[in-house]
Order: C-alpha cells, then sequence, then structure tokens
C-alpha cells in the first residue's frame, strides 16, 4: 500500500507487560491462559471476564504494539472524513478516523494488529484522492470506540445547521465558501448572534464551567472545560474570529475596538435567553492570532451551597460545623486555583447565616449573590479599596462574620488576624499545598507565631475530584500495583473489586461526571498552638497532626474510591 505504520517498539514481552500492569504472578497468569484455551477465547477477552477493566487491558495492548491508547475526548475529525466513510462501516470494523494532515494518518482502532482493516481505510482515502504515506493508531476501547462514532455523526448532524446559518440567509448569502473571502459576517449578523448564542447554550447543557475562544493560525478553536478538563466543541473558520469575539464583548459591554489590553467584564445571559439564568463571567487578552476570550459560566441554580454535599467525610464534616459555630478566630481555605474554596465557604456563611448575626463580604470579584442577611462587596484596586481596607472599614460595620476572599500580602494578613482578635469570625483562603504547610506560609508573610497561635481554628486545605460516571459505571478487581497504592497510604482494601466508568455519550467518553471534593483539615488544638509559638517544623506538626486522626488529601480521596465514587488514577493525579 506505500505507507509506514508509526510506532515505538516495545522492551517487553506481552506476558511480562500483563504481569507487570495487572500485578499478576506467573502462576495466576498461566491459570487464565488455561481458562482462555478451555473456552477458546482471548486471553485478553479472559481477564476482562474475570473483572479485570477493558481499558487496563486495551492500555496493556497499546504499549505491547507500540501505540498510544486515549478515549478519544478531544478528537473531533474533520467534516470531509467523516463523509468519506459510512458510520455503519466504522462501527462493524471498530475504527475510526481521527485525522489527516501531511499525508500522515490518524486512526483510532481497539485491535492494533487488524491490518486489513488499516489497508481497506487506507484504500478508501486514496480512492478519494489523498495521499497517505504514514498511519499513526490511538487504540481504545470498543465501548468508547462505537460511542464516539455514534456521537461524532449525531454532532455531525449539528454542525452543518450551524455552518448552514452562517452559510445561507434568507435575503443574502454571507459568505462564499471556506477559503472564499468574508463577504457579510459580522457581530450583527443574525447567523452569528444565534451561533453566539448557541455555544454558550450547548456550554450549559454539557454542564461546562469554562468557555474558551482561542484563535489559531487557520481556525477558531472553542472548548469547554467539562469537571476540570478542556474538550473541544467546534472549529470554525479563522474568518469568524473577529465577529464572534466582537459579539461577545458587544453583550459584555466591553469596549469593542480595544484589542490591546486585556479586559474584565460580565455577560446576563438571561437577556438573550429567560430560560437560562446565568452569569458569564468574561476575559479578554490580546493574542498572535487575534483576541483569546474566556467565559465562566455561573449558575446560581447549579451551584451547591450545601455543606452536607460538598464531600466531607462524617468526622470532618462534624469537626467543620463545630468550628464554624465559634464566635471568633480564623477559618482558612487552601489550594490552588479552581479546587473548590469559594464555594466551600459560600456554603459555611448559607449554614451559620441567621438573622441574629451579620455576615460582611469582600471578594474580587463576587461570583455568587448569597441573599439573606449576608452584605457582599467587591474590592477595587484602582479606587484604593483593597481587602486590608475593606476589613477595617468592616470593623465599624458592628459585624459577627467577615469573609475575606484571600490572602494576598501582609497587610491583608495582619488585618485578618487582628479582626478575628477583636471578636470576629473571620473566613479566607490562601494558595498553599496543604494545612500544615499553610502556618509556615503565613511565618514567612510576616504574622507574628504568638498572634497565629491565637486566632488560628482550623486550616482545610482541598482538592476538587472527579466522579465516576454513573451511566457507564462498572466493577473491576483491582491490579496490584493499585493495592500498593493504598497500602503505601496506610489503607487496606477489604474488598476485591473496585469501580471505573467505560466512557459513554453522558460522560463525553470520560468515564467521570461531576466532581466532589477531597479535604485534609488540621484542627488547632492546644498542642498545634504550641508548637506554632515554639516553630516547631511542618513535617512534626503533620505527623502530630495524623496521629490525632487527620487525614491526608491522598487519603480522604482512596477513601472516596473504595466507596465507589471516584478513581484510583484520578486520586493519584491530583494528590501526592
Amino acid at each position: 500500500m506505500g505507507y509506514i505504520i508509526r510506532k515505538k517498539i516495545s522492551t517487553e514481552s506481552f506476558t511480562d507487560l500483563i504481569i507487570k500492569k495487572l500485578g499478576l504472578t506467573l502462576d495466576e497468569l498461566k491459570v487464565y491462559q488455561e481458562k482462555a484455551a478451555q473456552e477458546r477465547k482471548n486471553l485478553l477477552q479472559v481477564l476482562v471476564d474475570v473483572g479485570y477493566s477493558e481499558e487496563e487491558i486495551a492500555k496493556i495492548k497499546a504499549e505491547y504494539f507500540g501505540f498510544t491508547f486515549d478515549r478519544l475526548t478531544n478528537y473531533i475529525p474533520e467534516d470531509y472524513l467523516l463523509n468519506i466513510f459510512d458510520k455503519n462501516y466504522l462501527k462493524n470494523r471498530l475504527v475510526l478516523p481521527l485525522s489527516y494532515s501531511n499525508n500522515v494518518l490518524i486512526i483510532a482502532m481497539v485491535e492494533p494488529s487488524d491490518v486489513l482493516t488499516i489497508n481497506e481505510v487506507v484504500e478508501i482515502l486514496t480512492n478519494n484522492g489523498y495521499t497517505v504515506s504514514e498511519v499513526s493508531i490511538i487504540v481504545t476501547t470498543k465501548q468508547q470506540i462505537l460511542e464516539k462514532i455514534d456521537s461524532l455523526y449525531e454532532e455531525k448532524v449539528k454542525i452543518s445547521k450551524i455552518l448552514d446559518i452562517l452559510n445561507k440567509n434568507e435575503e443574502k448569502v454571507i459568505y462564499k465558501s471556506f477559503e472564499g473571502e468574508l463577504k457579510d459576517v459580522s457581530e450583527t449578523s443574525s447567523p452569528v448572534i444565534a451561533l453566539a448564542n448557541q455555544i454558550i447554550e450547548d456550554a450549559y447543557r454539557k454542564g461546562a464551567s469554562d468557555i474558551h475562544l482561542q484563535p489559531t493560525e487557520n481556525t477558531l478553536r472553542i472548548r469547554f472545560r467539562v469537571d476540570g478538563d478542556l474538550t473541544d466543541y467546534l472549529i470554525l473558520p479563522k474568518y469568524m474570529i473577529e465577529p464572534l469575539v466582537t459579539r461577545y464583548k458587544i453583550m459584555a459591554n466591553m469596549k469593542i475596538d480595544e484589542k490591546r489590553l486585556p479586559q474584565d467584564s460580565r455577560i446576563n445571559f438571561a437577556r438573550y435567553n429567560p430560560s437560562i439564568n446565568i452569569d458569564l463571567r468574561v476575559s479578554t487578552v490580546p493574542s498572535v492570532y487575534g483576541e483569546d476570550l474566556v467565559m465562566r459560566i455561573l449558575d446560581k441554580s447549579s451551584v451547591i451551597l450545601d455543606i452536607t454535599k460538598l464531600g466531607f467525610s462524617e468526622d470532618y464534616l462534624q469537626l467543620y460545623r463545630e468550628t464554624i459555630q465559634k464566635p471568633y478566630g480564623i477559618i482558612l481555605h487552601v489550594g490552588p486555583t479552581g479546587s473548590g474554596k469559594t464555594t466551600t465557604l459560600y456554603s459555611a456563611l448559607k449554614e451559620i447565616d441567621k438573622p441574629d448575626i451579620k455576615i460582611l463580604t469582600v471578594e474580587d470579584p463576587v461570583e455568587y449573590m448569597l441573599g439573606g442577611s449576608i452584605v457582599q462587596t467587591n474590592i477595587n484596586p484602582q479606587a484604593g479599596y483593597t481587602f486590608a481596607k475593606a476589613i477595617r472599614s468592616f470593623l465599624r460595620h458592628d459585624p459577627d462574620v467577615i469573609l475575606v476572599g484571600e490572602i494576598r500580602d501582609i497587610e491583608t494578613a495582619k488585618t485578618a488576624v487582628e479582626a478575628s482578635l477583636t471578636g470576629h469570625l473571620v473566613f479566607s483562603t490562601l494558595h498553599t499545598n496543604d494545612s500544615a504547610s499553610t502556618i509556615t506560609r503565613l511565618e514567612e508573610m510576616g504574622i507574628e507565631t504568638y498572634l497565629l497561635a491565637d486566632s488560628l481554628l482550623l486550616i482545610c486545605a482541598q482538592r476538587l475530584i472527579k466522579k465516576i460516571c454513573n451511566n457507564c459505571k462498572e466493577e473491576y478487581k483491582p491490579s496490584k500495583n493499585e493495592v500498593k497504592i493504598f497500602e503505601d497510604s496506610g489503607l487496606e482494601i477489604e474488598e476485591e473489586r473496585l469501580y471505573k466508568g467505560l466512557g459513554c455519550k453522558v460522560c463525553n467518553f470520560t468515564g467521570y461526571k461531576g466532581r466532589t471534593g477531597i479535604h485534609e483539615i488540621l484542627s488547632v488544638d492546644d498542642n498545634i498552638k504550641s508548637m506554632i509559638i515554639d516553630q516547631v517544623s511542618t513535617e512534626e506538626m503533620k505527623k502530630y497532626a495524623l496521629s490525632h486522626g487527620m487525614k491526608t488529601l491522598r487519603q480522604d480521596g482512596l477513601l472516596k474510591v473504595l466507596k465507589g465514587i471516584t478513581t484510583v488514577e484520578e486520586v493519584v493525579k491530583n494528590t501526592i
């Protein structure tokens, strides 16, 4: 056929890979080989039948043949590829062309050794005028490729309709062709307005937290962040960059003629679709190929402000609830951006919001209006209204509880500590990795140790991890490597079953749907206070806390794995 297959040479035998990846002994593998011979089945199919994950088997297959494994989440084949191949043919052969560029074809397969199918695919492309000199293979599971094919052909119909809207107008032609010059596409064209709204509506329905419009050299790439991961949604022609970005800037009341500086604003989408009551926080930055635009979806109806639904374990929930009822002191939430700190703080405020107390917040910016008797304000650095100044002014407003969006500098930190020592309960956030190191960070910022010891009540480190999709959830037998991860964290697997999502339309073939929190809570008791004053090392402080009931982020995550909430892979990826 005149093409080569791009692959890496495996240095291990198939048997060695199975033993290594699944943690089997040679004797255990021989039992499965005998079972396969008796039942006249493939060894890998027998391993799936006895409970090993189909995805794990596919990964072993990929590594042995020298290819990569992928769930196909971020692949959107060009329309012409889908037009060339019949949907039923792809499903019958368990193959899917993903991209073609510079005579290189990338295809997804379940059986990478199926050379006949590869030859057929190359021949079909050749007959349609495409020269294939190299083939790159991505291995995936049967369920993932079948559902991806179904989804792509459904998406193809939707995208065709969108492009038809741009291609046609009842009164005039919007543009000549994909390569033609722009004739009448602008931010005020009805098709562009319809497309702008459609993108937001689709993002909302898919449960996305962010919409990314990223200009490239030849296209406008639109991506959604769903459950923390960016996935491709739509690729539009280059000439759509300016009209679509400008349309969103108009909706956000931004300066449409300012393209050299970043801008931030907000869209109240209910003005454009009353059935979807969301706000979008809009940010633009100039890039080489045009303005890069990101919209954060703020959905008041979906945000969880129930403290019992944030992933706290029973003992942590009880400890946290007891602490937030105290009359004064500081409660800190720490972790990277996007770890759920603001949501947890909002939930805590809603929990303690009662007619007999006054709660004031200063944020950057206010993300959700909490209602009740909670007074929320935004900082305005340009006007000199900073976190520190806000706290000082709050003290003249007779508050009981103060929420400071973030402690960024020594002035804010000292003012927050002073507020807590004068009889106020203060909530805030800090960017540190774990609970114990937060104390060291505050000391390094210049807070005296005796003030920290007197003011700190609790430090909660947190992360968001993905939950297994309930629609494609299945049991599987854990490998010995996974068992070792539990043992290294001081935990044991009592059951011989864990859970994993296979990947389906509901979860966009990721195996995950939704997120939950994992936590590490350091309660500042009298012994911790003494350690702070004595400037005991972070390691010693953490060792003491662990011996008195604290669980690390990894331990808390692995306990959720045992409950079938998430996977070992997801916990390992987000913790150390």
